[in-house]
């Protein structure tokens, strides 16, 4: 079974660019460095103003196409929320509480809700698939991680988009994530194992008021 959100597609010009956004597109150096985070508070934004009426205020330019300019307006507006330090943006709480204040100054209410470890594989997979069952976006900060698929990857903000179980091979379960705006699929087992040398945070979001109304 594969679950996996309508999530932002960005294109320039009719041009397929991104599976949300990429850090790549600022014009500054600085934030083409430590830029992850802003990008995936700007993923939330783009994904949830496009899913929920009464949401549309969170990101200023069009969600029938996601155009890069605009996309990157947004990235531009959640840096000023999440602007990185010396050390860049290693915050999972921190960046909870920005993304719920971006959210409150634009008339919307929102509750983290954080995931800062887990006893094992199972339980981190559980987190994820509560959030995207009940169709929030997962922030994840890999702080350290040993896999070779992940060596370019410490230190950095991405989101997770979806999954995909096999109930009767665990093994073969997948989480579905955006990085640099690109769409990667990493097995789940790899990503959450408990090791010594992985550190990961997670952080999705419960927008009370606008999904009660979706549900009704």
């Amino acid at each position: 079974m594969m679950k996996e959100l309508n999530f932002p597609t960005v294109y320039n010009k009719d041009i397929l660019t991104g599976y949300g956004g990429n850090q790549e597109w600022f014009s500054e150096q600085t934030k083409r460095r430590a830029g992850c985070g802003c990008t995936s508070g700007a993923n939330l934004a783009a994904y949830y103003a496009s899913r929920y009426p009464g949401m549309e205020g969170i990101y200023d330019g069009s969600t029938g196409q996601f155009e890069q300019a605009e996309y990157l307006m947004a990235m531009e507006e959640m840096y000023s929320y999440m602007k990185p330090g010396r050390m860049g943006y290693p915050y999972v709480r921190k960046f909870g509480r920005q993304f719920v204040k971006f959210c409150k100054e634009h008339g919307i209410e929102a509750e983290a809700q954080f995931c800062y470890s887990f006893p094992n594989k199972e339980k981190g997979f559980v987190f994820v698939k509560e959030s995207i069952d009940t169709g929030n976006p997962v922030a994840l900060l890999i702080l350290f991680h040993r896999a070779k698929e992940l060596e370019e990857d410490n230190w950095h903000w991405v989101t997770i988009t979806g999954y995909s179980e096999d109930e009767d091979n665990p093994d073969k379960t997948e989480i579905i994530l955006s990085n640099c705006g690109e769409r990667q699929i990493m097995r789940a087992n790899q990503l959450f194992e408990v090791h010594h040398d992985n550190t990961i945070r997670m952080v999705s979001f419960r927008i009370n008021e606008v999904q009660q109304l979706a549900a009704e």
